[in-house]
């Protein structure tokens, strides 16, 4: 009778211990996700804002999205594309740019102080970050929306008070003449 306590005994231990070492290895996990996933997402963009500060003829101001490796690691797939292809056809067929100024600030020019970031999580791949900051003294705010590209995020859309990012790039496709063929 003592063996078969012991053994019942040591097989609880042993399914008590697996069960808690599980429940203390997933509690952190799904805790702490949410609080890296708003981190992560606000780094990012403190990354790209940090760049902006001062004015846009200082060198090193801005990003600089020359090649396709660039823009592919601040976009996602779908507006990267939508980016490159508009660079492809201004080079190959002459035609003008659907956005002239800077895709993060939404201007060409810029004399940026005081950025601040706000970044809301609204889901485990999804997070909206909102930039506000003075620009040549006047208050302007940006929206970008952002998705997780497995650990990284990247930039889905960018909302300015003129319009979208994504939007720039549908008008220019809407009104393309190969689009009405």
């Amino acid at each position: 009778m003592t063996m078969k306590i012991g053994w019942t005994f040591s097989r609880r231990c042993l399914v008590y211990g697996f069960a808690s070492m599980l429940a203390f290895r997933a509690v952190p996990a799904f805790a702490g996700g949410k609080r890296h996933t708003v981190t992560g997402a606000a780094e990012f963009l403190g990354s790209i804002y940090r760049r902006y500060l001062g004015k846009s003829s200082a060198a090193g101001s801005g990003l600089v999205l020359t090649n396709a490796q660039s823009v592919r690691g601040y976009f996602t797939a779908g507006l990267a594309s939508l980016i490159l292809e508009d660079r492809a056809a201004v080079t190959e067929q002459g035609e003008s740019p659907a956005l002239e100024g800077d895709p993060f600030v939404g201007r060409s020019e810029w004399d940026i102080s005081g950025v601040s970031i706000d970044v809301k999580d609204t889901g485990a791949f999804k997070t909206v970050g909102t930039v506000t900051f003075l620009n040549f003294g006047k208050p302007e705010k940006v929206v970008l929306e952002l998705l997780r590209v497995g650990n990284e995020w990247r930039v889905g859309d960018v909302m300015w008070a003129s319009g979208t990012l994504r939007n720039v790039y549908r008008r220019k496709a809407a009104y393309h003449p190969a689009a009405e063929q």
